[in-house]
């Protein structure tokens, strides 16, 4: 697994550039849909990791993980 400081340095960048409305939807998807979203991310981030498709797993899933944080709809009462 690549370092995580690495890892998080690249979601902070690609979250500093992303809309709301994207960042809400990612946020909003189960854990199971994160895969799905791979492809598309893959091709978006291609110049920043090259071919290492292994950290774009990792990359991927821990923007999901801090936009479940920051994001996330919940339900207010």
């Amino acid at each position: 697994m690549p370092e995580s400081t690495e890892i998080d340095q690249i979601v902070y960048e690609i979250l500093a550039d992303m809309p709301l409305k994207e960042k809400v939807a990612i946020a909003n998807l189960g854990e199971s849909d994160v895969p799905y979203l791979q492809y598309a991310f893959d091709i978006c981030v291609s110049d920043q990791l090259g071919k290492d498709a292994e950290k774009g797993k990792h990359v991927m899933h821990r923007m999901w993980e801090v936009l479940q944080e920051t994001h996330r709809a919940r339900l207010v009462k």
